[in-house]
C-alpha cells in the first residue's frame, strides 16, 4: 500500500466474525454514503456464520462515533472506515444504526451477503440511498477497489452515489453523470473521462477497467486540475456541471483514488475523494482519510 498526499487508510487484522478455510488475505472497508442514515457500525461473519462484535466499536476510542457521512470540507474522513483484513473467503456484512433503538448486529438496517474476498482483493461496502427517494432506497452497494498502478500513472474512479433533491420535488436517485478534467495549465481544454455513470455505480466500458478506474498519466494532475461532474451529455461551462478543484501535488504518480459523488444535488453537491492505496498516518486510525469539496471552482 502506498502513501499519497491527500488521503490515508490502514489495513490490519480485525477479530470479528468467523474464519475462512481459503488461503491468503482480503481487505474490506465500509462507508456511510447515505444522505440520512446517521451514524453506522457494522459486523462481519463468514457466509452463513455467526456474527461477531461491531467492528467500529472494537476499533478503539477514536471509532466510537461510528461511520458518519458529513458534507463539510475535510469531514468526509468519518464516512469511510479503514480497510480491515480477513482470511480470503466469502463473508456476510451487516450494517446497523448506532442511534436507532433496537438496531444491532442481530437487528441490522442492511445486509450484504456472500461478499467474496480473494487473496489481495480490496472491497468497499457502501450504505447509499435516502428515505423516500424514488429509485434510491437504502441499500448496500459493493465496489471492488484497486491498490496498485504504474508509478507514472494515476488510477482514478468516480462513483455515482448521490441524490437529486430539488425544492418542492420528491428526491430521486442522481441521474447518470459525466465526469471530465481540465488541467490547471494555460490553454487546457475539457476531456471527458467517465461517461454516463448510473446510480449507484461506476463507469463501464470506454477507457475504464473492469472496476471502473481510468488509468491516466500523472502528468495531467501535476499542476492541479478541475474535475467536472455534469449531467450526462453535458460539458462545462454549464449550470448542469459542478467542479471540484484538485491542488497541485495532491494526485501524484502511483495514486489510486475514488471520488464518490454524494450529497443532495440541487442543495449541496460535492465529491468525497478517498485514496484506495495508502499507508496509515497513525497506528490504529479507524477511518480512511477522505475529503469533500462542496465548493465550485
Amino acid at each position: 500500500m502506498r502513501r499519497i498526499a491527500l488521503l490515508s487508510t490502514v489495513a490490519f487484522l480485525a477479530a470479528c466474525g468467523g474464519s475462512s478455510s481459503s488461503s491468503g488475505t482480503g481487505y474490506l472497508r465500509v462507508a456511510n454514503l447515505s444522505a440520512d442514515l446517521g451514524a453506522l457500525d457494522f459486523c462481519v461473519a463468514t457466509a452463513g456464520g455467526t456474527f461477531g462484535s461491531p467492528v467500529m466499536a472494537g476499533a478503539g476510542t477514536m471509532a466510537a462515533s461510528g461511520l458518519v457521512r458529513a458534507s463539510s470540507l475535510n469531514e468526509g474522513a468519518l464516512a469511510v472506515s479503514k480497510y480491515f483484513s480477513y482470511p480470503a473467503g466469502t463473508y456476510d456484512v451487516r450494517v446497523f444504526s448506532m442511534t436507532q433503538v433496537g438496531s444491532s448486529c442481530a437487528s441490522p438496517l442492511l445486509t450484504a451477503t456472500n461478499v467474496s474476498l480473494g487473496n489481495g482483493v480490496y472491497k468497499l461496502i457502501a450504505a447509499v440511498g435516502m428515505t423516500g427517494a424514488t429509485g434510491a432506497p437504502h441499500s448496500l452497494a459493493t465496489f471492488t477497489d484497486e491498490a496498485t498502478v504504474a508509478t507514472g500513472n494515476v488510477a482514478i474512479r468516480f462513483a455515482n452515489t448521490g441524490i437529486l433533491a430539488l425544492p418542492g420535488a420528491t428526491p430521486v436517485a442522481l441521474p447518470p453523470i459525466d465526469v471530465g478534467v481540465i488541467p490547471a495549465v494555460t490553454g487546457a481544454t475539457y476531456t471527458l473521462i467517465f461517461g454516463n455513470v448510473a446510480y449507484p455505480g461506476v463507469a463501464a466500458g470506454g477507457i475504464v477497467d473492469t472496476n471502473g478506474y481510468a488509468i491516466v498519466p500523472a502528468a495531467g494532475f501535476a499542476a492541479g486540475a478541475a474535475l467536472w461532474v455534469c449531467s450526462a451529455g453535458v460539458a462545462p461551462p454549464s449550470p448542469a456541471c459542478q467542479a471540484t478543484t484538485v491542488a497541485a501535488g495532491v494526485i501524484a504518480g502511483g495514486t489510486v483514488a475514488t471520488a464518490y459523488v454524494i450529497g443532495l444535488a440541487g442543495v449541496a453537491p460535492n465529491a468525497l475523494l478517498c485514496g484506495d492505496n495508502q499507508a496509515p498516518p497513525v497506528v490504529g486510525y479507524p477511518y480512511s482519510m477522505c475529503t469533500t469539496n462542496p465548493n465550485p471552482v
